[in-house]
């Protein structure tokens, strides 16, 4: 690596001169250890959360719990390229490593700066921090360490886009079912031979019956148990493996390949494993003690056994990935002065670990690999302290825009008189939540599009701060003729529905015509900030307007808050006879 020298950038006189002369005496290992930690202090900073919440997915049970291995195998790829394998080119010009490493911090911090805001919980569904860290980390090895060695560093920088959950889900969704089916099929073969359950009727086939000191007990062999979890860690694994083996491009296709197969069939033996642990221990020693961990060991057992059979394939991990530099190769390798650099990226590193800590705030909606966490609202909507909630209308025209599996439902909350709570109003706040599995159709068919306020005129539109990290929008509509008004407040989130799959919800919610009704209750001012328009304290209709809006905003950040405690898979009964409803939604 290069010999900095951190002082010397600032020399100006004095005792700045005796300080630069130390560090010429230090040697380029020093500099070069000095740099590198701080390149990692400053990335796990700027990406504690992300990178926490990573390596936390590893204890969950779904298809990508390895994804969290990608930062650690990275880290190994990077150190298996300290060293240059060949002589590399003489590259000393620094603005050339701050012409490309600025822009790529730049572009990290931008995103995770702007981003959340308008994308609220997507931004979190989607992993877009985790999509940044590459860029982040690009940037600040090429103002550490010049363009030379981000270039020999290319493949570790790559590799962490691997770390990126949101493709992984696009591309598993497509096959996911008809890979568990097949697992299935696999493991009704094997019990053939091997007496440990028999499988029982259920619409996905998933349904198994263990005995137990004759007494039956049901297991089911859910997507996450199907074996794609391990062949996705091994996928990782082997990826990582292709970069340093020796060999045929066709025997590592060859040997990847068998790796798959052999992480299924000890899939299978896992599940049957525990299907024969229950059978002789009973179902808390199969499902609590042994379960949690015994993927994890077979696992690591598959993994052992691919490297073992390197030879076998003809493939062997290079011999001289770490090679001794010639006194030509660290005259190459210098980048002189990077105290200026390494100010920025400290300093970068600092801001981002604030926008990073704040991302915490979406741990109430979503886990670490993007997945829903709250139950759907269409099953069972939050009601606030003192108000009820009423399903009155089910729309099916909608279906056309938002997808063969979407709903509309409408409900009716009502304060009940009387009753605790620090939000009334003598008046019904309406509820629409439209969900679907196509979130891109929210994008098409807004919520404007969805509503005509005949003769109502937008007064404003503000982007409103609901909590749990989602950002939403509250319009204001009014009609001088009739002396009525508007006021929505609308955000989109992913849920968990009944069968614990995740859709896309959005959920408006509005107040009409609030007139002399008494308002009690309201949200920060703070956590309103109009985009469009803007109301007035001085106009009297501007003021009803605004505290209309407050209130409404304020039974929004309740429902939103409230809906962490709802039991995914409850539902809300619904009503014996259809209520009537501020005015139907005409199609968009």
């Amino acid at each position: 690596m290069s010999t900095g020298d951190v002082a010397s950038e600032f020399s100006t006189v004095g005792g700045t001169d005796r300080l630069r002369r130390r560090w010429d005496a230090r040697s380029p290992r020093t500099s070069t250890v000095l740099r590198l930690t701080i390149l990692l202090a400053a990335t796990a900073a700027a990406y504690h959360h992300s990178l926490l919440s990573l390596l936390q997915s590893l204890s969950l049970e779904t298809p990508l719990a390895y994804v969290g291995l990608v930062p650690v195998m990275a880290l190994l790829l990077a150190a298996l390229r300290a060293r240059p394998l060949k002589p590399e080119p003489v590259i000393h010009d620094r603005q050339v490593d701050y012409i490309a490493g600025v822009p790529l911090l730049l572009i990290s911090l931008g995103i995770n700066l702007v981003l959340p805001r308008q994308l609220s919980t997507m931004f979190w569904v989607w992993r877009i921090d985790l999509f940044t860290l590459p860029f982040f980390l690009a940037g600040a090895v090429a103002l550490l360490f010049g363009i030379r060695v981000l270039w020999r560093q290319r493949l570790a920088v790559s590799f962490l886009f691997l770390a990126w959950p949101l493709p992984y889900s696009v591309l598993l969704l497509r096959f996911l079912t008809g890979f568990t089916g097949f697992t299935l099929s696999g493991l009704r073969l094997a019990l053939r031979v091997v007496d440990v359950a028999v499988a029982k009727p259920s619409p996905d086939g998933s349904l198994f019956e263990v005995v137990h000191a004759g007494k039956p007990f049901p297991l089911s062999v859910v997507s996450a148990c199907s074996g794609v979890n391990g062949m996705v860690g091994f996928l990782l694994v082997g990826a990582a493996f292709g970069a340093v083996v020796r060999g045929p491009r066709a025997r590592k296709v060859l040997w990847l390949t068998t790796g798959l197969v052999l992480l299924w069939l000890i899939n299978l033996g896992r599940i049957l494993f525990i299907f024969w642990a229950g059978k002789l221990w009973g179902q808390s020693v199969a499902i609590d003690v042994l379960h949690p961990y015994v993927g994890l060991v077979t696992f690591n057992v598959g993994i052992v056994i691919m490297l073992v059979a390197l030879r076998p394939f003809g493939l062997s991990i290079r011999s001289k990935v770490i090679a001794a530099p010639t006194a030509a190769a660290r005259r190459m390798l210098a980048v002189p002065k990077a105290a200026v650099a390494l100010v920025i990226v400290v300093l970068l590193g600092a801001v981002l670990s604030v926008t990073n800590e704040n991302l915490k705030s979406y741990d109430m909606v979503a886990n670490a690999l993007g997945g829903a966490r709250l139950a759907s609202f269409s099953d069972h909507p939050y009601a606030p302290d003192g108000w009820t909630a009423r399903q009155t209308n089910r729309y099916t025209w909608a279906r056309p825009f938002f997808g063969e599996d979407s709903t509309w439902l409408r409900y009716a909350y009502t304060s009940r008189v009387g009753s605790p709570g620090p939000l009334h109003t003598s008046r019904p706040i309406i509820g629409d939540v439209v969900r679907t599995s196509n979130l891109r159709s929210f994008s098409a068919y807004g919520v404007e599009a969805c509503y005509r306020f005949h003769g109502y005129k937008l007064r404003d539109v503000a982007s409103v701060s609901l909590g749990g990290g989602i950002t939403g929008q509250a319009l204001s509509y009014t009609n001088e003729e009739l002396k009525q008004d508007w006021t929505l407040v609308y955000w989109i989130w992913p849920v968990r529905t009944a069968d614990a799959a995740t859709s896309y919800e959005r959920v408006t919610l509005y107040l009409q015509g609030t007139g002399d009704a008494p308002l009690q209750g309201g949200a920060a001012p703070g956590d309103v900030k109009s985009l469009r328009g803007g109301l007035s304290t001085t106009d009297e209709v501007d003021r009803r307007l605004v505290n209309t809006r407050s209130f409404v905003v304020a039974f929004a950040q309740d429902v939103v808050g409230g809906q962490r405690f709802v039991v995914p898979g409850s539902r809300l009964k619904p009503p014996d006879r259809p209520l009537p409803s501020p005015q139907t939604p005409s199609a968009p």
